[in-house]
């Protein structure tokens, strides 16, 4: 699916195909290449950055060229559209819908044709919530993905508008709650897209209890923190997807959710000393802030803060 006339070397920089796609008159959607290069090549600025990342972009009709990155990465169609690629065997066109997932080769640029104007949520997932699950599932951590530019997964849609979502709410559920959607999204990856067969292991019944009560003092500890789910998985010595697994089958909530509980009750147990206002109230109990708190404590107790605290 290379445009003709091109042949990227794996690991080429990306400015450098942009570059060779200009000179050869590619350059229609240069706006679009240039802001997926830029979210391609983001620097990491801490020393665990998130396992996954996501970026909207409008794309015109005319030629988009997606660079090459040693990252998975898929784009959910945001509208309609039609779009044309070539290969080393022929040239190939697609219909997409709105909702259709694009799973993208490994360290491979691309080259596409649009017909007309699409947006699209591109999904950046970074390698060590794929090596989690391929350790876990006893495959080869180099085994790779096969690529596809068009497809209906529900799984990968869903998925991918929660993250569309906290993104454009501005992340406000913090880091344990995107590396609990990038573990789902490997997971989901590894056992269907997988090129190998997958020899996947089998687990039965839940977390030991003293597994479990070491987990949720540590939870008790930190929820006034973010918390990160390879960090929690640690304590019990699980990968980050088996542990969400079996904690889940041992208390009926994700590690996720169960999380969300624990600080609504602290924050109503705070609620309790009327000289602590509702924005130090969220701060203190690990939530975004006074609306995070209050969209989070209605979800899960039926009414907002401030009638909770005067009924008290």
């Amino acid at each position: 699916m290379k445009a003709p006339g091109v042949e990227p070397k794996p690991g080429t920089p990306a400015s450098h195909l942009v570059c060779r796609q200009e000179s050869l008159g590619v350059g229609m959607n240069r706006d679009a290449t240039r802001k997926l290069q830029a979210f391609y090549e983001k620097p990491v600025t801490t020393a665990r950055p998130p396992l996954v990342d996501l970026e909207e972009l409008s794309a015109l009709k005319g030629e988009l060229l997606v660079p090459a990155i040693n990252r998975v990465s898929l784009a959910l169609a945001l509208s309609s559209y039609s779009f044309s690629w070539r290969d080393s065997l022929a040239l190939h066109s697609k219909d997409a819908s709105a909702g259709t997932v694009a799973l993208c080769e490994f360290n491979q640029a691309k080259s596409f044709k649009v017909q007309n104007p699409v947006e699209l949520a591109v999904v950046l997932l970074r390698n060590e919530a794929l090596e989690q699950v391929r350790e876990e599932n006893r495959r080869d951590l180099g085994a790779e993905l096969e690529a596809h530019p068009a497809i209906d997964d529900l799984t990968l849609r869903h998925l991918t508008e929660v993250l569309l979502r906290e993104k454009r709410d501005g992340f406000t559920n913090g880091l344990f709650f995107l590396d609990g959607i990038a573990t789902a999204v490997a997971s989901h990856l590894v056992r269907r897209y997988s090129i190998a067969p997958l020899v996947e292991k089998t687990y039965k019944g839940g977390m030991a209890p003293s597994a479990l009560r070491r987990c949720i003092e540590y939870i008790e500890a930190r929820l006034d923190g973010d918390l990160r789910l390879d960090e929690l998985a640690q304590v019990v010595g699980l990968s980050a997807s088996h542990f969400v697994r079996s904690f889940r089958r041992s208390t009926g909530k994700t590690p996720y959710h169960f999380l969300l509980h624990r600080r609504v009750a602290r924050a109503q147990m705070a609620m309790r000393d009327r000289s602590i206002s509702l924005a130090e109230v969220a701060l203190a109990c690990g939530f975004a802030d006074q609306h995070h708190l209050a969209r989070v404590f209605r979800r899960i107790t039926g009414v907002t803060p401030s009638i909770y605290r005067r009924s008290l």
